[in-house]
C-alpha cells in the first residue's frame, strides 16, 4: 500500500490526463457513450493509468486522424 498523498497525486494526475483525453474525443466527433468510458486509474502501487476502454473502428480512425502527422510516422515506424 502507498502512501494516501502518493495516491491523491497519481489519481490527480490520472484524472487530469483522463479529462484531456475526453476532450479529445469529444472534438472529433466521438459520441458521449464512448468518451465517458475513459476513466482514471492507480494500483496499488500508486502507478497512474487512464483507461480508454474499447473504441469502435469509426471512433478509433477519429482519434488517430486527429493526432499530428509526426505523431502517426513514429507510430508507423517499425519497432
Amino acid at each position: 500500500m502507498i502512501p494516501r498523498d502518493e495516491y491523491k497525486s497519481a489519481l490527480a494526475e490520472a484524472e487530469h490526463t483522463a479529462a484531456l483525453l475526453r476532450a479529445a474525443l469529444q472534438r472529433v466527433g466521438v459520441p458521449e457513450q464512448e468518451v465517458s468510458r475513459v476513466r482514471a486509474l492507480v494500483t496499488g502501487r500508486g502507478r497512474a493509468y487512464v483507461e480508454i476502454g474499447a473504441l469502435p473502428v469509426g471512433s478509433a480512425v477519429a482519434l488517430l486522424d486527429a493526432l499530428p502527422v509526426e505523431t502517426m510516422r513514429r507510430l508507423a515506424e517499425p519497432r
